[in-house]
């Protein structure tokens, strides 16, 4: 059967990832930060990405300014400071399909006018991989509204998409699609609808487990289910806690990796064990505030590099 998947394998310029059911690949899994969650300068965000032994940074805000705010030059020195580190750039974290809803034309030329510059970007950054999201939901973004899912039909998101889509291929880039509760893409079900409908080996998934069980889908055994067949090349690691009053639910603040109730344990090692070959990446979002000027926000993103690192770590 011909599949997005076996597409994915065959297609003549993007490289071939290995989704999470495929037999085990000789190419290891690699894990990454975001390099905001560090520092908010790329430099010593590398240096203390070294020192931790992270294989990658994924590029989402450096200097205080979003990637799409940088020039050439701030992307160069960005490139030759993880060479110098002995670092790749994991991601372009763009936020392309943040306040791009459906039906706003303007939007959707700003959002295809972002997508060229993260594409020249990526270029420069020595990476395939370029996050988006699923276009925006009007009055969505309020953590609490993600579960109540709106039903879409996501052949007007695929619509919208198009024109995007056919950039990354004719680029040889990924748009990497991180599942996200105020987008059209909050659960793993979703996105696989989503990646099904546009049928291009230039759209792959960023399961973003947290997000995923904050938009309503338990990621045991649904989430996991969903993604199987998908292609995974990165998977992101929040931590939170169940809600006392209904465990089902989770609640809001973010806990060091292990120390809540999504089941990483189980998750992760099963990951591996079937061959997934992606990126893990931790995740904290700290912004306005600067891990440098706030130290334990620095330390519990380190933490979670180490927990991280012993729940991918086969026996």
């Amino acid at each position: 059967m011909d599949t997005p998947r076996t597409r994915l394998y065959r297609s003549g310029n993007l490289k071939r990832y290995t989704s999470v059911d495929q037999p085990r690949s000789s190419v290891a899994h690699r894990i990454a930060a975001f390099s905001d969650d560090l520092h908010s300068e790329f430099a010593p965000a590398a240096k203390l990405a070294a020192e931790a032994g992270l294989d990658g940074l994924a590029v989402r805000h450096v200097g205080g300014h979003n990637v799409q705010a940088l020039d050439e030059a701030d992307v160069r020195a960005v490139r030759r400071t993880a060479d110098e580190h002995g670092l790749a750039i994991s991601a372009v974290g763009s936020p392309y399909g943040r306040d791009f809803h459906l039906g706003d034309d303007a939007a959707q030329r700003r959002a295809e006018t972002l997508l060229a510059q993260m594409v020249r970007f990526a270029d420069l950054l020595g990476t395939p991989l370029i996050r988006i999201f699923a276009l925006w939901i009007e009055g969505k973004d309020p953590l609490p509204l993600w579960a109540d899912r709106p039903g879409t039909d996501l052949a007007r998101v695929v619509e919208a998409l198009a024109p995007s889509v056919a950039l990354a291929e004719r680029a040889g880039v990924r748009l990497m699609l991180e599942l996200e509760g105020a987008s059209h893409a909050g659960t793993a079900a979703e996105a696989a609808e989503l990646i099904r409908l546009v049928d291009s080996p230039a759209l792959v998934l960023c399961w973003d487990i947290c997000n995923g069980w904050w938009s309503g889908e338990a990621p045991l055994p649904h989430g996991l289910d969903a993604v199987r067949v998908l292609p995974v090349v990165d998977v992101q690691t929040k931590d939170v806690k169940a809600d006392p009053a209904d465990p089902r639910r989770p609640l809001f603040d973010q806990v060091i990796l292990g120390d809540g109730d999504l089941p990483y344990d189980r998750l992760l090692p099963e990951l591996v064990a079937s061959g997934y070959d992606g990126w893990f990446t931790v995740e904290r979002v700290y912004h306005p505030r600067k891990p440098e000027e706030h130290p334990r926000l620095q330390r519990d993103a380190l933490a979670d590099v180490e927990r991280l690192r012993s729940l991918v770590s086969l026996p």
